[in-house]
């Protein structure tokens, strides 16, 4: 009957660690939740598979054949991360800043006087250019008002300055992105029966598994948030039997748990 099953959405991945481990300055019990994408755009189950056979001589046909389920990838699609999250993937910490400094651009147009007004107070030099990019020379400025002279009535200015942001965060970037830290992890998504139009929740588990993959800042005015695409990898245990080894397991729900 599974055939008859389609995924129509990831309600949430969860990655939670295995036993107790410290990320950055915190510490993480058995069992915590280090993680949680409660908005992911698409996910892909892929297996890796080895096939052996044995032959029973030159001509003669394959007398038995083995197939091996390997590795496990559970590739994420653009997961939108939260501030805690990203500080977390990204291995990193978050400092408290004082006095960045930023460069900006601005186009004004100068009064009858030659007048312009920034919209920050600016640092150190300032360099204006008038409507022929021809730089403006010997340009007086008090705070954010920048006289240029009568001859730049009227005209569109550019200037490029600097000025001081009082406060800020500074994530600094760690280099091992989770990779070596075993962690489980839970994708929980909806799943319809085709045939009569009944939702049920479905629960995949990884057991033991690494994250690899990278952060995507995609900018831009319509761009989405800070977003991820990594994929979650199963690791299996040398310490288990080998009977006892379990790449993955989905559990299907009786019901749809998210629908009260």
């Amino acid at each position: 009957m599974f055939e008859q099953y389609g995924i129509q959405q990831i309600y949430s991945v969860c990655i939670k660690t295995v036993s107790p481990v410290k990320i950055g300055n915190k510490q993480y019990g058995v069992g915590e939740t280090i993680l949680y994408l409660n908005d992911v755009e698409a996910g892909k189950l892929t297996e890796e598979k080895t096939q052996k056979s044995a032959e029973g001589g030159q001509g003669e046909p394959r007398l038995i054949q083995w197939l091996t389920h390997n590795n496990v990838n559970f590739l994420i699609s653009k997961g939108v991360l939260s501030k805690r999250d990203f500080n977390v993937l990204l291995d990193s910490n978050i400092l408290a800043k004082k006095d960045v400094i930023v460069s900006t651009r601005e186009y004004v147009t100068a009064s009858s006087e030659g007048i312009i007004k920034l919209k920050y107070p600016p640092i150190q030099g300032i360099y204006c250019y008038d409507s022929n990019n021809n730089k403006i020379m010997n340009v007086i400025r008090r705070n954010r008002i920048v006289e240029l002279g009568e001859e730049y009535a009227e005209q569109e200015i550019t200037v490029d300055y600097s000025f001081i942001v009082e406060d800020a965060h500074e994530y600094s970037i760690g280099k091992d992105f989770l990779s070596n830290i075993i962690i489980k992890a839970e994708i929980m998504f909806q799943l319809k029966d085709d045939s009569d139009g009944e939702e049920y929740t479905g629960i995949l588990t990884i057991p033991t598994a690494n994250i690899v993959g990278d952060i995507n800042l995609i900018m831009g005015k319509k761009a989405t948030p800070i977003v991820g695409d990594f994929a979650i990898q199963n690791v299996q245990s040398k310490t288990e039997s080998r009977d006892k080894r379990s790449n993955y397991s989905l559990t299907i729900l009786d019901r749809d748990i998210t629908v009260i």
